[in-house]
């Protein structure tokens, strides 16, 4: 799961590196189609865990994570979409997880290849200052300045396309 990785918390139980503000206007960057389909974390040890990417406009994704066995069955739903901050592309993840606060969650997306062998490389924000930016200018302002600040990143995760819901020519 996404906030597998947002692992700064607040003594309230909230996580620290989640806004309340996205990163950037949700209608504002186009999604790409092809990113529709199963995807594969490939940090996650278990191998029956995925998330299924489905284009909901030209601009938002509804993405589901699946851990469908075990006692911890799980089935998350959540709405992300890009902005780009100084040309650098971000994913805007909606905190699922409500036990942790409702927010934001960050991905910088480094690379996406494709097409074939669909393939996107991320790292999240894990800069708990984040938490208490008060205002979408600000928070943009604070990730703008921090583009290449590799302690304002978490590691790098890996994502392979394992399924795509449409053929593109």
């Amino acid at each position: 799961m996404l906030l597998a990785f947002a692992i700064p918390f607040v003594p309230d139980n909230t996580i620290k590196n989640m806004s309340i503000y996205p990163l950037g206007e949700m209608y504002k960057v186009r999604i790409d189609d092809h990113l529709q389909g199963i995807w594969k974390l490939e940090e996650d040890t278990n191998k029956n865990c995925y998330f299924i990417f489905e284009k909901k406009d030209d601009y938002t994704y509804n993405v589901s994570y699946m851990k469908p066995f075990g006692d911890a069955r799980e089935l998350q739903r959540a709405r992300v979409f890009f902005s780009e901050i100084g040309g650098q592309k971000f994913l805007n993840v909606v905190n699922w997880d409500r036990q942790y606060g409702s927010g934001y969650v960050f991905l910088k997306i480094k690379e996406v290849t494709g097409p074939g062998n669909w393939d996107i490389t991320a790292c999240q924000i894990v800069d708990t200052t984040i938490y208490r930016v008060p205002g979408n200018a600000k928070l943009e302002t604070l990730v703008e300045k921090n583009l290449d600040n590799p302690a304002f990143y978490g590691h790098d995760i890996h994502f392979h396309k394992k399924f795509e819901f449409n053929n593109f020519k």
